[in-house]
């Protein structure tokens, strides 16, 4: 308990009444007033009177004061008065949201960049082995935000160079690749040709991606289903209402092998008969295809249709499904570890006075599908690319397999769609299978004439991941992945210089 102190003032009294003031102290022409008698009477002070009333006022004055300062202090010795608080700074501003509404720097801009000499923030890029995250100067600045921003990307440039030989090599005029560390949702990579004939931010036909999403919902949901054989008559590939039911007679299959051969039939009757509409759309929402993977990128476009034949076509990938590339580069990693991540490619951003905001939430990893199914799907996978629709991508001239001993799974898809009209080849894949360290995903736009399909161009991009000097191993890739706290940064300019 606090002592309170008290302090007192004295003043001299004689009774109630003030002591009276002899006669002969009265002056002339002044007024004074005093208690004598239960009279008033009136008259000027004297000297020794006006000294009184003087003293009088200044002990109260000074009493005041004291009582004053004591209630504020809390005490003579200053022990109970709290202490002085230090000043608290205002919490940092998020970063802008314009950063993240836009895809990462062009190729034109990380050319520029990459070949600036190398100082205290900037670092060459070229033969030399040396690797670095990209960033970039952006004249960008908010309420409380002074710019320029200083925005570090997860991109790596060495990565991102050779993601852009390989689609020069290709002859590829309308092409995306994503690179993706499956764990952590960084892009490595994130590389497009076409800006605006072929927007990455757009959703475009899924095609035969749609079988992995349908084989996850029929071996969770109807196990004993999935495993027994298909039967199927004529091509694999030739869907008509009549083939949605399977034939007395005709070929079988297992769904092993039905999905690295991209049977559309077998999973036309997969998703009517073993998983149904309801639970193929919801399986597809747990993959994220009904959101936006990103800011700025398009929500994923799913129909189911009306009947039967429609549902089959959809569990096919035949129609009714349309996706983005980060989408696509989701359902790769998804098969690592059965979680959709957030794909991010802002790493820090700085302002003009060296303070980093902070970067929004990203939304946290979300189950899509039990871990165990998800191995059991890559290793059903890795037939894509060693006796699959991707066999020939995934092999060297002289039949030995592209990545040595690194095994990929993965999937194709194609399908003919419009804007931009063309042929759309897709492939989703995750490398090492057994424990994935990248997660890929290309889709490349053909018209009447190419050179090279989309799991020839993942195969490439995977080749420059993994190979080095000649040896195909899967430690390779670690260079791609390290945290960026020991990269060093590439400073690219937004624009490009003029002249």
């Amino acid at each position: 308990m606090v002592a309170v102190r008290r302090a007192v003032c004295l003043v001299g009294r004689k009774g109630n009444r003030l002591a009276r003031t002899p006669k002969g102290d009265l002056g002339r022409g002044g007024r004074n007033w005093r208690r004598a008698q239960g009279r008033r009477l009136r008259g000027r002070l004297s000297g020794r009177g006006r000294a009184t009333l003087a003293a009088l006022i200044g002990g109260i004055f000074a009493c005041g004061l004291a009582v004053v300062g004591l209630v504020a202090g809390g005490g003579g010795d200053g022990s109970d008065r709290p202490p002085d608080l230090e000043p608290v700074s205002a919490p940092a501003p998020y970063a802008p949201p314009e950063l993240f509404e836009r895809p990462p720097v062009t190729r034109a801009v990380l050319e520029l960049g990459a070949f600036q000499p190398p100082g205290v923030d900037a670092g060459r890029v070229g033969d030399t082995g040396v690797h670095g995250r990209v960033f970039e100067s952006v004249p960008l600045g908010s309420a409380g935000i002074d710019g320029p921003l200083r925005v570090e990307y997860t991109l790596d440039a060495a990565l991102t160079r050779e993601v852009h030989r390989a689609l020069d090599n290709g002859r590829v005029s309308m092409g995306h690749v994503v690179v993706m560390d499956p764990n952590t949702g960084r892009l490595l990579a994130y590389a497009s040709t076409d800006l605006h004939a072929f927007p990455p931010t757009r959703a475009y036909p899924a095609a035969s991606l749609v079988k992995i999403v349908t084989a996850a919902a029929a071996l969770a949901a109807a196990p004993d289903k999935a495993a027994l054989p298909c039967r199927y008559r004529g091509s694999a590939y030739r869907l008509t209402p009549a083939r949605i039911d399977p034939p007395q007679t005709g070929r079988t299959v297992s769904l092993r092998r039905a999905l690295a051969l991209s049977n559309n039939q077998c999973f036309a009757q997969l998703a009517v008969h073993a998983v149904g509409g309801d639970p193929l759309m919801e399986m597809i929402g747990r993959f994220g295809w009904l959101s936006a993977p990103a800011p700025a990128h398009a929500v994923g476009s799913v129909d189911p249709g009306k009947d039967r034949y429609d549902l089959g076509r959809l569990g096919a990938g035949l129609a009714g499904a349309e996706i983005t590339p980060l989408h696509a580069v989701q359902l790769a990693a998804a098969l690592a570890h059965g979680e959709i991540v957030a794909p991010r490619w802002v790493e820090r951003v700085v302002d003009a006075n060296g303070r980093e905001l902070p970067l929004p939430a990203l939304h946290a990893p979300r189950r899509a599908m039990d871990s165990a199914i998800a191995a059991q799907l890559r290793e059903m996978l890795v037939d894509t690319t060693t006796r699959g629709t991707a066999r020939s991508a995934f092999r060297r001239r002289n039949g030995r397999p592209m990545l040595g001993g690194v095994k990929v799974a993965g999937k194709t898809g194609s399908l003919t769609g419009r804007d931009p009209a063309g042929r759309y080849e897709w492939f989703v894949g995750v490398a090492p299978a057994d424990a994935p360290l990248l997660a890929v995903a290309t889709v490349i736009v053909h018209g009447d004439l190419y050179w090279r399909g989309g799991s020839q161009l993942a195969a490439d991009v995977l080749r420059r991941a993994f190979c080095s000097q000649g040896r195909c191993r899967a430690e390779n890739a670690v260079r791609w992945i390290r945290s960026t706290a020991s990269a060093t940064a590439v400073r690219v300019p937004r624009e490009p210089p003029e002249g």
